[in-house]
């Protein structure tokens, strides 16, 4: 553990660097007074309440899976915290975008090391910077750490859009195959229903989620058909 928070506080120190080195704006202290999600927190700013999107990471949504964990994860990190705030450029929403450092460690690297968030890449822009981020997620997710003990978590710009049945489903007359969602024989109306759920979830986690291929011959449910 100890070894883990000296790795990322030391890579913290390089990635701040370089950022100050971008000509980035200037950088500011202020005390957490509100952690809306994952990646969204309020900051003051002297007497102005400051909105702050972490820059280059995406966590789920507060109505998504996990999104109440990350949001109480960086909570217990922040809340009521003084903290660093290194601006990176500003959103459409008006949010001032930016990596956030607390207690020498920074809270964007923080979150997906603990696999809270992933790492958004439209927008992490950064090429060290953002391998290094992406290292980090890799490793959480070998850990089944957070979000990543799900079978199929759904990104949060998926969720958000309106694509997480379309991606997670088969289109059938018994309704859609969620790969992320336990599920057996009984909840499908039909052998070939079924079958389709089974292949599509293989295809894209690469096993057997919902357990329905008992025998292992490749064909499930067979009490259907």
């Amino acid at each position: 553990m100890k070894s883990r928070f000296f790795l990322i506080f030391f890579l913290g120190l390089l990635g701040i660097h370089g950022l100050m080195g971008a000509g980035s704006a200037r950088a500011w202290e202020g005390p957490v007074v509100k952690v809306h999600d994952g990646d969204t927190l309020t900051v003051l700013r002297g007497s102005a309440a400051v909105r702050i999107r972490l820059y280059g990471v995406d966590c789920p949504e507060k109505s998504q899976e996990f999104g109440p964990e990350a949001t109480a994860f960086v909570r217990g990190l922040v809340q009521g915290r003084l903290v660093s705030v290194f601006p990176v450029t500003r959103d459409r929403y008006g949010r001032t975008v930016a990596v956030v450092q607390v207690g020498g460690v920074l809270l964007n690297e923080e979150v997906v090391a603990a696999g809270y968030g992933w790492v958004y890449r439209r927008y992490c822009r950064e090429a060290e910077r953002c391998r290094r981020w992406l290292h980090l997620e890799e490793g959480a997710r070998e850990r089944a750490q957070g979000l990543w003990a799900a079978v199929d978590p759904v990104p949060p710009w998926e969720f958000r859009h309106g694509r997480r049945l379309a991606s997670a489903s088969v289109p059938s007359a018994g309704g859609p195959c969620r790969c992320h969602v336990d599920m057996d024989c009984k909840d499908f109306m039909s052998w070939q229903e079924a079958q389709a759920c089974f292949e599509e979830c293989l295809r894209r986690t690469g096993r057997d989620v919902h357990r329905l291929d008992r025998d292992g011959d490749g064909r499930v449910c067979e009490g259907l058909r």
